[in-house]
């Protein structure tokens, strides 16, 4: 797998291993050799390489690299090549929101720093027109240098005033349900 991955992404990018798994994607390790800095990069399931799947890869890509919030885990790139479609973003060194609170009780201050960032960032998404419909803890980021939360995983948001048909319906389920 990671071989196919390595063939689709520019020479550049080296694939290292895979950071984990989600209901649409795989997120892999890689550095930018070019650039000389660390990347994850995430890739839509081969299984789900159809028409509707390829339209909502395509619309996370766009709306989030629209955004431009310190709080945003941001879009470095994108492309699809031999069926193969990804994106690379920073990698960010921490742990999940998830894997913090398996450890223990936050520290109130902590807590509140994380909370209003997140706020923060859900503000501006909420102000460029794009709805998140996916806050959980592992999508919330603390990187290990400054404490911060950053939001990351936009692959199942809605554009606020919708441009284009409806991806979503009632009773569809989408996200990872677990």
């Amino acid at each position: 797998m990671i071989e196919r991955i390595q063939a689709a992404v520019p020479p550049a990018i080296e694939i290292r291993g895979i950071l984990g798994r989600g209901g649409f994607a795989t997120v892999f390790e890689g550095y930018d050799t070019r650039l000389k800095r660390a990347l994850a990069v995430k890739v839509l399931h081969e299984e789900l390489d159809t028409a509707h799947y390829r339209e909502r890869f395509r619309r996370e890509v766009e709306m989030v690299a629209r955004l431009r919030h310190p709080h945003i885990v941001p879009i470095y790139d994108v492309g699809a090549t031999d069926g193969v479609l990804w994106y690379s973003m920073p990698l960010i060194t921490g742990s999940s929101l998830r894997a913090r609170l398996e450890a223990g009780p936050l520290p109130v201050d902590d807590a509140r720093r994380m909370l209003l960032g997140v706020a923060s960032a859900l503000q501006a998404a909420h102000a460029a027109g794009l709805m998140h419909r996916d806050i959980k803890p592992d999508n919330i980021l603390i990187d290990a240098t400054s404490g911060d939360a950053l939001l990351t995983d936009f692959g199942i948001a809605k554009a606020i005033e919708a441009d284009g048909p409806s991806l979503t319906s009632t009773g569809l389920l989408v996200g990872t349900p677990h």
